[in-house]
């Protein structure tokens, strides 16, 4: 069975036998048939390794056709290099198919919480363990784990083979949120005979984006539970479209073209349904509780948002650029999510977080300008018996990676880049640099990257900030002044970032994936 998606050209193979024909050459013997089983691949140079014969074949790049029991076949389309051809394989046991993760998360991630539920459904199929941050922590060497503490955060990590009491950690972090509207706690409201519901803006977003776009509705509930101090959490998405925020007519705001100062309070006011007697006081609330089938009495609270349900979708003559929402920051946590399961070190711990609260300041119990990752790397090592000055001694001697979107610069507006160390889409990942430590890249840690990128030919690119723009914060100094390493920001170029939809390139994607599973490998 062959599952193909289309949006990242990749290919997933249930591990059954099946004959693989090709109008070129697939092997270096010269072979344009083969029967193939048990698929594998290595994700840093991307060469699919397949058994065939009893004896182990390097596929080619080439125009492919797949032959099925029916004898139907399914074409490939042909490219330059295997970098789309094959981007990743199954590699698993039994029935069941690796997710295509960067379409899957941007469409699943519709809340912080849905974010690191997708995670961990996602790193239990890789056969990553959960470990639980209310017990002991005690890894074993040669192991893969996740912990949740919150259920917006979460850390995966893995270790080698060695038992030694230093631990270097090789480590990368990305963030789950991203602007939205937040529904308040009492939003019935009606207006000119519409159902309305007050929300919050949360995040820095591009306000005249959500204009006219189909929203639904994700995020957690809390249900009466036995326990008062344990109340039932559940995890809600409407996956439908249930509300939108209807626009004003040029007719109505003859000015609008001109720029107008959009009134959050007034105008960003999502319209649920027509009111006409249909809609009462509570209506909200009575909605959730159809939803998910139980009394109104019974939902106590809730953290819910507005989520622009529009699908990701590749754009131009050669489908390259993806357009979607929340492509800042989910492309990184799916591009961590990647890498820790491909990248590997006989020696030493790689480990991933992912941290909610980047967009509005880091400063909670779920976000990285916190104790937590302190607290966990410290419980990780000393569950593997390392003593306090082995842990510092441990940290001391590693790297971490701060993964979050970057500004590309602009064809329509090229005056709002650097005049000349900027990023362009299509050409790689990109290191942020700031002179003024805005960011956590120091030239010694460009220099290891570089090297990575060199040695696997990987495109890689650098940008700095305009002087007169400042750009958006990461979480890379938040985490090294917390816990003083070798750091680095890094991300993919991408236009309108905090838009409801924005857009990168696919190649950088690809690019980025490579670069941290180097840095998870080497």
């Amino acid at each position: 069975q062959l599952i193909v998606n289309p949006l990242l050209k990749q290919v997933n193979i249930v591990p059954f036998n099946f004959r693989l024909t090709s109008k070129f050459e697939l092997t270096e013997d010269g072979e344009n048939e083969l029967f193939l089983q048990k698929p594998s691949y290595d994700h840093i140079n991307h060469v699919a390794t397949w058994v065939s014969s009893g004896e182990l074949e390097v596929i080619l790049p080439a125009e492919f056709s797949f032959n099925y029991t029916d004898n139907t076949s399914f074409d490939v389309k042909e490219t330059d290099t295997e970098k789309y051809t094959f981007s990743s394989m199954y590699t698993g046991t039994g029935g069941s198919i690796k997710m295509n993760v960067l379409t899957e998360c941007l469409s699943q991630g519709t809340s912080p919480a849905s974010v690191i539920s997708f995670a961990k459904e996602y790193l239990k199929q890789e056969g990553f363990e959960e470990l639980y941050y209310d017990k002991m922590l005690s890894p074993k060497e040669n192991g893969k784990f996740f912990i949740t503490p919150f259920p917006d955060v979460l850390f995966a990590f893995t270790t080698g083979n060695a038992k030694a009491k230093i631990q270097s950690l090789r480590m990368a972090f990305a963030h789950v949120d991203q602007p939205c509207f937040k529904v308040k706690g009492k939003p019935d409201f009606k207006s000119m005979g519409c159902a309305m519901l007050n929300v919050e803006v949360y995040g820095g977003m591009m306000d005249h984006t959500w204009f006219d776009r189909p929203l639904g509705i994700a995020g957690t509930i809390m249900l009466r539970g036995e326990d008062v101090f344990k109340p039932e959490e559940v995890l809600y998405d409407s996956k439908r479209p249930i509300a939108v925020i209807p626009g004003l007519a040029i007719h109505m705001q003859r000015e609008a073209n001109n720029g107008w100062k959009i009134d959050r309070q007034k105008e960003l006011m999502p319209l649920m349904g027509i009111a006409n007697g249909r809609w009462t006081e509570g209506a909200f609330l009575h909605f959730l509780s159809e939803e998910l089938s139980v009394d109104e009495s019974e939902i106590l609270s809730y953290d819910l948002n507005l989520y622009n349900y529009d699908q990701p979708q590749l754009c131009g003559v050669k489908e390259e650029i993806l357009c979607s929402p929340r492509i800042d920051n989910l492309a990184s946590v799916s591009a961590l999510l990647e890498s820790i399961t491909d990248g590997e070190r006989e020696s030493g711990i790689n480990l991933i977080g992912l941290f909610n609260h980047e967009e509005v300041g880091s400063f909670t119990k779920s976000g990285a300008d916190s104790t937590l990752l302190g607290s966990i790397l410290n419980r990780i090592l000393s569950g593997m018996g390392c003593s306090k000055e082995q842990i510092e001694i441990s940290l001391a001697q590693s790297y971490y990676l701060s993964v979050d979107g970057a500004h590309a610069a602009h064809p329509n507006y090229t005056d709002r880049c650097d005049t000349t160390t900027r990023a362009y889409i299509g050409q790689g990942a990109t290191i942020k640099v700031s002179g003024t430590q805005k960011y956590a890249s120091d030239c010694r840690m460009y220099a290891i990257l570089l090297g990575l990128a060199e040695k696997y030919d990987i495109l890689l690119q650098e940008i700095n900030d305009r002087n007169t723009i400042r750009g958006g914060t990461t979480l890379g100094p938040m985490i090294g002044s917390h816990l003083p390493m070798m750091g680095c920001d890094l991300g993919i170029p991408m236009f309108a970032m905090h838009s409801a939809r924005e857009t990168m390139a696919m190649e950088d994607y690809i690019s980025l994936c490579r670069l941290v599973t180097a840095f998870f490998t080497e």
